[in-house]
């Protein structure tokens, strides 16, 4: 290769990282770290994370074992469930009605039961994962010190991270609303009872989707790690650039090409150790968070799948079109869009060094740079990230397109089966639930 096309293939990889804005202002990351620490306030309001926060060591630091309070929060999450068991049936009745009277509201009934029991079941895991969850965030914290060290930068969230992380919160906040509102009615207000019943229910279902949206801000903050990385790699072969030149190789002497070489190795050899910890601690996140991963895809499509239902069932029953179901299905959906296309972007930034010349670039001229790039190339071929959820499916930007297809074919049998009359009461069913 020659030294123009190496120059147009480093030139071109700059150019498409620079375009992405990722060089980030003062005012961005100050936006960015208050959106963080509030969302570290709003977690531990919630339980999610009950460990304090080292301010001058950027370092979460966990309870003491057998404390007081760390007793008082099992207990206290041990009730949260339970009551969120006891409540269930006045939730679903928001979403299905709260009389059956059609194998359509059974089908519907059995979708808003599967939601409920992952719901317990991510709110356990959660719990019992918590100290793994923090090892892992305090991972993030030193990456994100390691990272800035290596780069030389003092700001490492860029633009896109505050527009993502509004518009992941603003779509939370709408699906929240809706999912809400409705236990704020009168008619759940009769007795104390009630009203406690609905706080803990409240408070546990904002706990969950919490942990839901830190799955997305996981992978999002990942991917700027990968992106600032490999910004640096394509800064340091421009920098390598006069030493590969014939003309600057004359004059400059072989003692101080072979130093720069040696400082340039060392730099690769750090770049790779940081790739290696965050490969790691990207696949500790994605094994910790995995059922809560799986809870988010199958919650926003169930979703996806009772709004379209409501949706036809308003429409065939009353005449009237349901807007609010549409709309909430489209929030649902771009909801699991974002996960998606987060997740498939931070694999794509992991694989962008494999696209740079780095055994092109002053090849044959010290053999101590030819080893540090030989074993950085082997150590991204053998740890090639895959973000995959219990061995089920890839998190990338295809299984948007199998998401797309399963929602058309329900929507496409709902049709079908309220045209035939599936939508019509049944005295089968009546009699069974009652």
């Amino acid at each position: 290769m020659s030294m123009s096309t190496q120059t147009h293939v480093i030139s071109q990889a700059a150019t498409s990282l620079s375009s992405s804005s990722i060089m980030a202002g003062k005012g961005v990351e100050s936006w960015s770290r208050l959106l963080l620490l509030w969302l570290y306030r709003i977690a531990r309001g919630l339980l999610v994370i009950s460990a304090s926060l080292d301010r001058d060591k950027l370092q979460l630091k966990s309870p003491k074992r057998g404390s007081r309070n760390r007793c008082l929060n099992i207990l206290w999450r041990c009730l949260v469930v339970l009551t969120y068991v006891g409540v269930w049936p006045m939730l679903t009745s928001t979403m299905v009605g709260k009389r059956m009277e059609s194998y359509a509201d059974v089908f519907a009934l059995a979708q808003s039961m599967s939601l409920f029991i992952f719901a317990i079941i991510s709110f356990v895991i959660q719990t019992r994962s918590e100290n793994e969850f923090r090892e892992v965030l305090n991972r993030y914290l030193s990456l994100y010190q390691r990272i800035c060290r290596t780069t030389r930068l003092q700001h490492l969230f860029p633009t896109k991270f505050v527009v993502s992380f509004l518009l992941k919160l603003f779509f939370t906040l709408c699906g929240c609303c809706h999912e809400l509102i409705p236990l704020f009615e009168n008619t759940y207000f009769d007795d104390i009872g009630q009203k406690v019943a609905v706080a803990f229910s409240t408070y546990m279902w904002l706990g969950t989707l919490c942990v839901l949206d830190a799955c997305f801000l996981g992978f999002l903050v990942s991917g700027i790690l990968y992106e600032y990385m490999a910004t640096n790699i394509i800064a340091m072969l421009k920098r390598m650039e006069p030493m590969d030149s014939q003309d600057e190789a004359y004059r400059m002497s072989k003692y101080r090409r072979m130093r720069l070489l040696c400082d340039f190795a060392d730099e690769l050899d750090e770049c790779a150790a940081i790739y290696s910890e965050l490969y790691q601690v990207t696949n500790s996140f994605r094994r910790i968070l995995q059922w809560q991963i799986l809870f988010y895809v199958y919650l926003n499509f169930i979703n996806i799948c009772l709004m379209l239902y409501q949706y036809i069932l308003h429409m065939l029953n009353d005449d009237e079109v349901a807007l609010v179901s549409i709309v909430m299905a489209f929030v649902k959906l771009a909801n699991l869009v974002l996960l998606i296309m987060c997740a498939d972007y931070t694999v794509r930034q992991s694989e962008m060094p494999k696209k740079l010349p780095l055994d092109i670039v002053c090849s044959d001229m010290d053999e101590r740079w030819d080893k540090s790039v030989e074993t950085f190339l082997c150590q991204l071929q053998t740890q090639r990230l895959e973000i995959k959820v219990l061995g089920f499916f890839h998190l990338n930007n295809e299984f948007i397109l199998l998401i797309l297809s399963a929602i058309i074919s329900y929507l496409f049998i709902l049709l079908q089966f309220g045209i035939t009359g599936g939508f019509a009461a049944s005295e089968e069913v009546k009699n069974r639930f009652d």
